[in-house]
């Protein structure tokens, strides 16, 4: 009972200490929400949001390819059939529109009529019969036109242009095609795994930093985070199309990102790579094969993106439908405040793009957008289309309002500000960490070494911005220390309940285990006689009990509990009912019978006390046993109410025999008792006479006199607790008590006299 209030007593510490923290991370969200709202009024905010919807107009039919903003207008490129016509003009292909506040209107393309550029771009068409416009491509300074011109989507050609900052273009050549290239794909690097990462054993695997084991033998990929070769068990498993490759048939490749280790695995005889995320916090794994084309660090090392989602370092995730089948990464545009970045895929086979807009503070990705070409102006207005399947003279273009322009908005107003002189980046990074903390506070406490991250990222935030205690600043700083000293604290109780929730899993397992083992042994066991089903529903019966006893545990797992249970309760019924119908029988309580017949023989031989003790706990035993039966025949519906009648009657006759036994039982331990007891008395007080005459001979002072009484009257109510049932024996011994007391007594006052 101690033992359990200790455990609820650390138990409530910690829930105590949870919700304080929780409590202080919402005064630093309040905090936050005003400090932003503040930061928007000095600096101002622009929302990624939909503004209208227009239309550009082609001379021809056409299917729209791309757009790319030239200044304060944009150049729109497509492909048309021309039917019987040879040759292509710059006119077939481009267009020209100026873009304002009213909508689209056609401009004079004056740039394409560049002899140079019309020189190349007639002989383009000439000697590539198969030439298709494809994209815009901004690299630098310049602007690639990129035309196919073959069947694979490498074969292809280039003009490119000089952008100027006045949103002019310079004809620059067509021998630029090595120059056009995508940037990097994947912004870390692949290790290959070797065989020195092997670790052997019945399940042998390969080991990634000792954080993550992969193998792909015995029919699948199995992915672990224990080194146990043991155990062909893991935390993610599917199969693979071989079973019977080795470990070094299988190619493993891994990166390990911050918190996030990725894995590229091609097992034997397979043609594709499969990719893998796992998350060290969250001890999760993910088949995520997205990455393979491209994936690239989120800013401030949050995690990483790639074209259908993205998966934070926190184990946080999320993964758009339709989007990112063999995408390649573009470009990458930063808005001027730091707190908005937005990821370009593009699909060169389907000349789709896929827009992400990523906000650092609230950590996560709108709706993508999906179109076939876009432009974003200097002021942040973004364009789009959506091509449609057959060539049209109308196309829509939708309108959005985004934050990604060249320069933030100049504010004056409130340059004698604190928030002003800090800058919008500083405070952006500030709310973006406040964020992942308050994103940390709120995670449930089987996040991997959760209280240690909270404790170090309220430190980072702390000791990073010097402004963090500022009250103009909204003193973040005060709710960050509230919170690193709770955390701390919740780190010394979370230790002790950690070991709560390891031993209440522990017991849960046995529980479990025992129940499995049981089962089996019932299912393999012959029920033959009335014994066997009474020890079958006994051991049924303390199992339940035991399962049930488990609720009181903190931490337990109470689902599974119940579902054991359950199963528990079913087997029992099962057999309950098996037991009633073997009851039936004529000769089922033969057993029973004989081992009442047996005690009477059994009580007549005994010849010590302990031998009947023996054998009253076997009638208790029999009795137990026999109030079971009639509970279950009790409790279950029997249709002929006659036969429940004379299996209780059976059963009751036995009792009546079983009580007569135990009474004659109880008269044969009470005479042996007696008989045991009186030569147990005399030899008791032959002992205590005999150390009366030694404790009077040696005492020599009247100290002595009183400490030897005090040990031999210890010694006689030791003797009265032990023959307190036989009363004859009590009045000697309380005699001997005067006895005794007066002997020291005379001794004691005889050395005072002596004095």
């Amino acid at each position: 009972m101690a033992e359990e209030t200790n455990t609820n007593e650390l138990a409530g510490s910690y829930e105590i200490l949870l919700r304080r923290l929780r409590g202080h991370g919402e005064t630093l969200r309040g905090r936050v929400s005003e400090l932003n709202a503040a930061r928007r009024e000095v600096f101002g905010g622009v929302e990624l949001k939909l503004t209208g919807t227009e239309r550009v107009l082609t001379e021809n039919n056409c299917v729209p390819r791309d757009m790319v903003a030239v200044g304060k207008r944009f150049l729109f490129g497509y492909n048309v059939q021309l039917g019987l016509r040879k040759d292509m003009t710059p006119a077939d292909v481009f267009a020209v529109y100026g873009f304002d506040e009213h909508g689209f209107a056609e401009s004079e393309p004056d740039f394409l009529q560049d002899p140079g550029f019309l020189r190349d771009f007639t002989e383009l068409y000439r000697f590539y019969r198969q030439t298709t416009f494809a994209k815009f491509a901004r690299i630098g300074p310049h602007l690639y036109m990129v035309f196919r011109v073959g069947k694979d989507v490498k074969d292809v050609k280039c003009f490119k242009w000089l952008r100027g900052d006045d949103g002019t273009l310079t004809y620059v050549d067509n021998r630029s095609d090595h120059e056009y290239r995508y940037p990097s794909q994947h912004e870390f690097r692949w290790t290959r795994a070797t065989r020195d990462m092997q670790r052997q054993g019945s399940f042998p695997h390969v080991s990634f930093r000792d954080k993550v084991f992969v193998e792909t033998i015995g029919g699948n990929l199995t992915i672990k985070i224990e080194d146990n070769t043991a155990s062909g068990n893991g935390i993610y498993s599917e199969p693979v199309e071989d079973a019977d490759q080795s470990l070094d048939d299988a190619e493993y490749h891994f990166a390990e990102v911050g918190n996030l280790m990725l894995m590229k695995i091609k097992p034997y005889r397979e043609e594709k790579f499969r990719y893998f995320v796992y998350s060290e916090k969250v001890r999760e794994a993910r088949r995520m094969d997205a990455i393979a084309d491209a994936c690239v660090l989120l800013p401030e090392d949050q995690g990483i993106i790639f074209p259908n989602g993205y998966y934070l370092q926190t184990g946080e995730y999320k993964q758009f439908e339709g989007a990112g089948a063999a995408m390649l990464f573009d470009r990458k545009i930063s808005s001027p405040n730091g707190e908005d970045t937005l990821y370009i895929f593009y699909s060169r086979e389907l000349g789709t793009y896929v827009l992400l807009s990523y906000n650092l503070i609230q950590q996560r990705v709108e709706t993508p957008i999906e179109c076939n070409g876009y432009s974003l102006f200097a002021d942040g207005s973004l364009i789009y289309f959506k091509a449609q399947e057959e060539p049209s003279k109308s196309h829509a273009v939708q309108i959005w309002q985004t934050p990604y322009s060249k320069e933030a908005a100049g504010v004056t107003a409130h340059r004698d500000s604190l928030l002003f002189k800090i800058g919008n980046r500083d405070i952006v990074r500030a709310m973006a960490g406040c964020q992942t903390l308050l994103g940390l506070i709120q995670r449930e406490d089987s996040y991997a070494n959760l209280y240690v991250d909270v404790s170090r990222q309220a430190t980072d935030l702390l000791d990073s911005f010097f402004w963090i205690r500022e009250p103009a600043a909204f003193n973040l700083g005060e709710p960050l220390e509230e919170v690193k000293a709770t955390a701390a604290a919740a780190l010394d109780e979370f230790e002790k309940v950690t070991q709560m929730r390891q031993t209440a899993a522990q017991r849960l397992a046995e529980a479990e285990a025992e129940t499995r083992e049981l089962l089996n042994q019932i299912r393999l066991r012959r029920l033959e006689e009335i014994l066997g089903f009474v020890e079958t529903l006994s051991a049924l019966r303390g199992l339940r009990g035991r399962v049930i006893g488990l609720r009181e545990l903190r931490y337990m797992d109470l689902e599974r509990v119940n579902a054991l249970e359950e199963t528990v309760r079913e087997q029992t019924e099962v057999q309950a009912k098996r037991c009633v119908a073997f009851l039936l029988q004529e000769k089922a309580m033969r057993p029973y019978e004989q081992r009442i017949e047996a005690l009477g023989p059994q009580t007549e031989a005994l010849k010590t006390v302990r031998a009947g003790q023996e054998l009253q706990k076997e009638v208790e035993k029999i009795s137990a046993e026999l109030e079971m039966l009639i509970e279950i025949v009790s409790n279950l519906a029997i249709d002929d109410a006659t036969q429940r009648t004379r299996i209780i009657d059976s059963i009751s006759a036995m009792f009546s025999t079983l009580n007569q036994a135990r009474a004659a039982l109880q008269n044969r331990i009470r005479r042996l008792a007696q008989s045991e007891g009186a030569a147990e008395f005399g030899s008791q007080m032959k002992l205590l006479s005999q150390a009366v005459i030694n404790y009077l001979d040696v005492s020599d002072t009247p100290a002595k006199c009183e400490s030897y009484l005090s040990r031999v009257m210890v010694q006689l109510e030791e003797l009265e607790g032990r023959f307190a049932d036989f009363d004859e024996y009590v009045e000697k011994l309380v005699e001997k008590r005067e006895e005794v007391h007066n002997a020291f007594e005379s001794r004691r006052l005889a050395l005072v006299e002596a004095l």
